[in-house]
């Protein structure tokens, strides 16, 4: 039976009901772990997106790799499938994020 802890006893076994909501609360963090990825990497492209929209501006000309980088910003949600979205999210000892698709040209 799992374990919690207690402040007053230390280590225990979990009740019935506490086990019940334990297993409750798994289910529903397994249940919404995707969409919170998928808002996370929403969030991410969003920024992204708002770091070069100057660059979208009628006065400038955009070069051909910034066209690319935003257009592949663009398509991340139909591009990359939740099987993926580990790899996106993923960072380095710094919290930099590793996946090509962020880094700017």
């Amino acid at each position: 039976m799992p374990k919690v802890y207690d402040n007053i006893v230390g280590l225990r076994d979990m009740t019935a009901e506490e086990l019940e909501q334990y297993n409750l609360d798994q289910q529903e963090y397994q249940d919404n772990i995707i969409p919170k990825k998928l808002k996370s990497i929403r969030e991410i492209r969003n920024q992204k997106l708002s770091e070069t929209d100057y660059l979208a501006l009628s006065d400038n000309t955009m070069s051909d790799e910034i066209k690319t980088y935003r257009q592949n910003l663009r398509d991340i949600p139909q591009d990359y499938s939740e099987d993926k979205y580990d790899d996106l999210l993923a960072r380095d000892e710094q919290g930099n994020l590793t996946h090509t698709v962020w880094s700017k040209p």
